[in-house]
């Protein structure tokens, strides 16, 4: 597919225009986007715009929409601009972290290589070998909170992309998937409408199914990790498969959770922290872990961030709190419907976190948990203990 003329070749990065000029470039192909998306029907050709706009707003060259297949566990190139023949609707890159669209998309996070020849994180792809690609910016495409794809950019001249870039970029990702949720919901219903009763049943039978599966699959895992915790004799070895194996716990409490209401789709947040914090309770003799959740519908990618993120708090709550082995552990989660807003507070009235209170790695997990779902981490003046608050708008 031919680039169009104002993308036909990558500007100079060395180039000095204003930052005012290029944030209102940037807005305005956001609001043209933004229109088109909404007149689009067809999904091809809404990728293809969003290809387009994307090259167009970066001043670059290439740009290409990848969607992850499920049956294939790689990346399908759905639309793009630049790239020979027998690349759009053709190639699949992989979905591994040594892939840059295969990180952007297991991350969930924007990926900016600027000299990919030279790195030793990525596969150089023949492909971008022989389209002389030596720089790329990757950003996922989520649905519903689900990473959908990956929109990319690539540069056949070194270059730097700037935060503003990765913004924008950002910026067209999440309308292009707005977009896509509506194309993808009109599809569906059509297809519901022909076949609904047999699908339904269908449905219900592959659910049970994968429950059980995904059951057999957690205690595999919790097995493995077991055996190999065993196998260790390093103190420092032996104290991270135990928190490997408390986090793959919490997860797998997530997905009971799921199965317990098949035709929701949705987590109940009342109940899976409830049965969080029930099973953490019984880690410490002497203390109390008092809960008073809201209930608030999640989806399961959502819920799963915020039990890891509680079990991360409570869990170095429990380890490092109380030295003489009593006190209170309180969480609380409240969903104000008038905001959309989620609060997540995890309290104790231990002897606070000093300067030498270990959790770090934790703390940095809890950091990264909170971004997935777009949450901001405090930790508020306490008179006694420690106090975390994680606040989040909820989008099921």
């Amino acid at each position: 597919m031919t680039t169009p003329d104002d993308t036909a070749q990558d500007r100079d990065p060395a180039s000095k225009e204003p930052d005012a000029a290029r944030i209102r470039r940037y807005q305005g192909i956001l609001n043209d986007f933004s229109r088109m998306a909404g007149e689009t029907r067809e999904l091809t050709a809404l990728l293809q715009v969003a290809c387009v706009q994307a090259a167009r707003g970066i001043g670059i060259g290439h740009s290409k929409a990848m969607r992850y297949r499920l049956t294939k566990g790689d990346l399908l190139v759905e639309a793009g601009i630049g790239w020979k023949p027998g690349v759009v609707g053709r190639l699949a890159l992989g979905a591994d972290i040594a892939s840059p669209a295969g990180r952007a998309f297991q991350s969930r996070q924007p990926v900016r290589i600027d000299d990919l020849p030279a790195s030793t994180e990525f596969r150089y792809l023949h492909v971008l070998q022989e389209h002389g690609i030596v720089s790329l910016l990757n950003v996922p495409i989520s649905l519903d909170g689900v990473v959908w794809g990956v929109l990319e950019v690539d540069s056949a001249t070194p270059r730097h992309f700037s935060e503003d870039d990765i913004v924008f970029l950002g910026a067209m990702a999440n309308i292009l998937g707005l977009a896509l949720k509506d194309k993808l919901r009109e599809r569906q219903h059509t297809e519901t409408v022909a076949k609904a009763s047999a699908d339904l049943e269908q449905q219900k039978m592959l659910m049970r199914e994968l429950a059980h599966r995904d059951k057999n699959d957690f205690q595999m895992i919790m097995s493995i990790l077991l055996m190999q915790k065993n196998k260790q004799q390093d103190a420092e070895a032996i104290r991270g498969f135990k928190h490997a194996l408390d986090r793959v716990a919490a997860i797998s409490m997530a997905h009971d959770q799921l199965t317990m209401r098949p035709d929701r789709g949705t987590l109940d947040v009342a109940a899976y922290l409830g049965a969080l914090c029930g099973n953490l309770g019984h880690r410490g003799d002497g203390i109390a872990i008092e809960t008073h959740v809201d209930t608030a519908e999640l989806s399961h990618e959502r819920a799963v961030s915020l039990g890891l993120i509680t079990n991360e708090l409570v869990t170095n709550a429990l380890k490092y709190a109380f030295p003489d082995g009593k006190g209170t552990v309180r969480v609380e989660f409240t969903a104000d419907p008038v905001t959309g807003q989620g609060c997540l507070t995890v309290a104790d009235n231990g002897a606070g976190m000093g300067p030498m209170r270990p959790g770090g790695s934790g703390l940095q997990l809890v950091d990264a948990l909170a971004r997935q779902i777009g949450a901001t981490v405090e930790r508020p003046p306490a008179d006694q203990g420690t106090t975390f608050r994680v606040c989040f708008l909820i989008v099921r």
